[in-house]
């Protein structure tokens, strides 16, 4: 899958791609609610939770959701 790049904000990662905020939830990150995702990156979240950032993008690939412009 294309287009995570880590730089972006979560709130458009999440409307870029459908599915991401149930799965980061399943993963105990509820980015769906909060406000700082306006502003927040997905490397600002790996590193907020101690994950590893390649591993993490890698997994999210995997998952094929949709990419929406």
């Amino acid at each position: 899958m294309e287009g995570i790049d880590a730089s972006k904000s979560m709130a458009r990662l999440m409307r870029e791609h459908p599915g991401l905020a149930h799965f980061l939830a399943q993963k105990g990150i509820d980015c769906g609610e909060c406000l700082a995702s306006e502003v927040d990156t997905l490397a600002d979240v790996a590193r907020m939770y101690e994950l590893n950032l390649p591993a993490l993008i890698t997994e999210i690939q995997t998952l094929g959701l949709k990419h929406h412009v």
